[in-house]
């Protein structure tokens, strides 16, 4: 495998983490401390925030996670957080 396989290969497979990751916090049950998720505002995130993307920014963090010796799972929700910053810049940006 090529240094670019390989690197799109590990692109890919962060981006697969933080999708799935996003997918769950962004489901349609209320959370404990929350009291509902209303439908359309659920749908309007989920739409901004699912539709694809390459997930560049969570995949740098991860990288440099993994520089400094650590696990991808301490850091997949400070790399979702990210991802969702990102998203509502589009959004804002948008609007």
């Amino acid at each position: 495998m090529s240094d670019h396989d390989a690197f799109r290969q590990s692109l890919s497979d962060r981006a697969v983490l933080v999708e799935a990751f996003l997918d769950t916090q962004l489901s349609a049950g209320p959370r404990d401390h929350e009291t509902e998720r209303p439908e359309r505002l659920l749908a309007a995130m989920r739409h901004a925030v699912l539709n694809g993307g390459k997930r560049l920014r969570p995949f740098l963090l991860f990288e440099v996670n993994a520089l400094l010796g650590g696990s991808d799972d301490a850091v997949r929700g400070a790399a979702a957080g990210l991802e969702l910053v990102h998203c509502y810049s589009l959004v804002h940006d948008d609007l």
